[in-house]
């Protein structure tokens, strides 16, 4: 929650803007729809203050360069407000941030500052969701990539995959040191066909694959596979790493 004056609305406004674009671009929605939540029949304040507040919200949109759908009396009875509503893959769409302007809070809190001309006055509040509920995010962006994650987001990066019980030691050893540089790594030590825990991993969505044999064991090198498919070939594990840290990011 934000407490600032009423000539400050706007370009509060335009920050919180600013970070929730960021955001949401971050999380690969660019198809957004927002909705400017205007004055109900029975509310709190003046038509004046109300007056400042819609256009304020309005003009912060109008300068980062944002449409909008106007929703006359959807707003709460204590102020004006913007949502955001994200799109998903299939098109659906999902109601999720809002930025919520207050007049009725700061009163009933006894919040007060001394105005320039020497006035108390109350402070408008403005209240911030990004994400929501974080449950209900979590539950969009499964659908949004049908648990097919971006490197940065995917919950396991990379999956080490031994061939035999003798690659074993390299792989844990692999494995430790990409999450010494903080890298999402898990290994698979099961005494199953390397084919066998390539399919079930690709199922699993994980973004790369480290495959290691003799080859591999012999040349202190590491194989990578992508999930779609793709030998990237042999490299080093620093190469690897690198290359990792690049793919993150970039968001990919």
């Amino acid at each position: 929650h934000i407490f600032c004056t009423e000539e400050q609305i706007q370009s509060e406004v335009s920050s919180m803007l600013s970070l929730l674009k960021s955001v949401y671009k971050d999380f690969g929605f660019d198809n957004m729809i927002y909705r400017l939540a205007l004055r109900p029949e029975k509310r709190v304040g003046d038509d004046a203050t109300w007056d400042k507040a819609e256009f304020a919200l309005a003009q912060a949109m109008r300068d980062h360069g944002m449409e909008w759908i106007d929703a006359p009396g959807e707003g709460a009875f204590y102020g004006p407000k913007i949502e955001f509503a994200l799109t998903d893959c299939l098109g659906r769409k999902w109601q999720c941030g809002t930025i919520q302007v207050d007049f009725s809070m700061p009163v009933r809190l006894g919040a007060e500052y001394v105005a320039e001309d020497g006035l108390k006055r109350h402070p408008v509040m403005l209240h911030r969701a990004i994400l929501g509920s974080f449950e209900r995010f979590i539950g969009i962006l499964i659908e949004h990539y049908a648990g097919k994650f971006p490197t940065w987001l995917a919950p396991v990066q990379v999956m080490v995959l031994p061939i035999s019980e003798k690659h074993y030691d390299y792989a844990q050893n692999v494995c430790k040191y990409l999450q010494n540089l903080g890298f999402r790594v898990q290994f698979d030590l099961r005494n199953e066909k390397i084919g066998f825990k390539i399919r079930e991993h690709t199922l699993q969505k994980v973004p790369f694959f480290i495959v290691l044999g003799d080859q591999e064991l012999q040349q202190k090198e590491i194989r990578v596979r992508s999930l779609d498919g793709t030998d990237l070939g042999a490299m080093t594990i620093e190469g690897f790493a690198e290359f990792l840290q690049e793919k993150i990011n970039q968001k990919n």
